[in-house]
């Protein structure tokens, strides 16, 4: 005889469930239905953001070589890299931003109380733009690498956003190349000023030498005519001093020669040294320090003449000449834009709607069974 089991209550019977499901389908539908055209309802009367992302690229070696006859003076040196660097810090100061978001209307001003209130917002909106730097990450991340800068920032209308972005880029090139203008005109009037200090004060160096040789000259021939009247005097008509030393070792010589009365050289000697001291024509020859003096002097003019090559060349670079100067540039066509949070909040309020009709369902169908077994007992 078969052995026979107690049925158990507790056991799930998938196929009753299903059942059970399909049975109370459009009460599983209704509400996951009316929750769907809820939430479409809901944001077509909302702004959806979204998350936009814009790169911001060098200028291209093609503009950079234009830079290169002026770099190779080395007065004003401008690279690519410069260039960026000099757009990232107008960028930071965030007021290009905060002009294009008024200009553009990026905020309504009539959404606040107060202009101060909406001035506040407005900075606060530009100061949640994230300007992102390059990365190159190695470890677990090797090979994750973004070689420019980016824009990041969270606005509803992509129109609008990329008029902000134009703007952005437009002004930041302005400025920059505002910038550098004024930072080469410093820089020139400076190297200017300096180069005439520095020619001014060698010219007085070159007068002081030549007053001190007059200076020196005239107490050599004052020394000179005493000399000579002293030899005149003793009747030493030539040189005695070679032939009192003659005869003496070499090693002697050279502390009788400081010892001995300058006038036992003769005053023929001395008198002729007087007369062509008094005849010079070239008293230039005869100062020591003043070939270096005139040496350094060509060489700050000699530096005069870069200057004025260097301005030559800075003209044709496109800082002065021309329309087309960039520092960098952002890439407003190319701005991606992601909205997956408004994704899921579209999709999340129907499959709740759905799960707890579902579970309603069984919850009801199970007190239902549990009631009919309790009767039939």
């Amino acid at each position: 005889m078969p052995e026979t089991h107690p049925p158990n209550h507790y056991e799930i019977d998938l196929l009753e469930i299903f059942q059970t499901l399909w049975n109370g389908k459009w009460i599983i539908l209704a509400p996951t239905l009316i929750s769907l055209l809820a939430m479409f309802g809901y944001l077509s009367s909302q702004k959806v953001s979204f998350k936009a992302t814009t790169e911001i690229r060098p200028i291209p070696s093609s503009i950079e070589e234009i830079y290169m006859p002026s770099n190779d003076l080395g007065f004003f040196k401008v690279s690519s890299v410069y260039l960026v660097n000099k757009y990232i810090e107008q960028l930071e100061e965030r007021t290009v931003f905060e002009e294009g978001i008024v200009k553009y209307e990026l905020l309504d001003p009539k959404n606040f109380d107060d202009e101060q209130t909406f001035n506040e917002a407005v900075v606060k909106f530009a100061s949640e733009i994230e300007i992102l730097p390059p990365i190159n990450v190695d470890g677990e991340n090797k090979g994750t690498m973004r070689r420019n800068w980016l824009i990041e920032g969270e606005y509803y209308d992509k129109n609008k956003w990329k008029q902000l972005l134009s703007y952005v880029d437009s002004s930041t090139n302005q400025n920059v190349r505002n910038f550098l203008q004024k930072s080469f005109e410093n820089a020139l009037v400076y190297a200017k000023q300096k180069e005439a200090f520095n020619i001014e004060d060698i010219n007085t160096k070159i007068m002081n030498a030549l007053s001190d040789g007059d200076r020196e000259t005239s107490d050599r021939l004052a020394y000179l005519r005493e000399q000579a009247a002293i030899a005149r005097k003793l009747g030493v008509a030539k040189n005695t001093l070679e032939a009192q030393t003659f005869g003496i070792k070499n090693n002697m010589i050279a502390n009788l020669q400081t010892k001995t009365p300058y006038y036992l050289r003769g005053y023929e000697a001395i008198e002729k040294e007087i007369k062509l001291m008094e005849e010079r024509q070239n008293k230039k020859a005869f100062i020591p320090t003043l070939l270096k003096l005139e040496q350094e002097k060509r060489k700050f003019k000699q530096d005069g003449i870069l200057l004025d090559r260097a301005e030559a060349l800075y003209k044709n670079t496109p800082i002065i000449k021309g329309d087309d100067f960039l520092a960098a540039s952002v890439s407003v066509g190319a701005t991606k834009f992601k909205q997956d949070k408004n994704s899921m909040m579209l999709v999340s309020p129907p499959i709740l709607s759905g799960m707890i009709a579902s579970i309603y369902l069984l919850i009801s169908n199970a007190m239902r069974r549990r009631k009919d077994n309790s009767v039939k007992a």
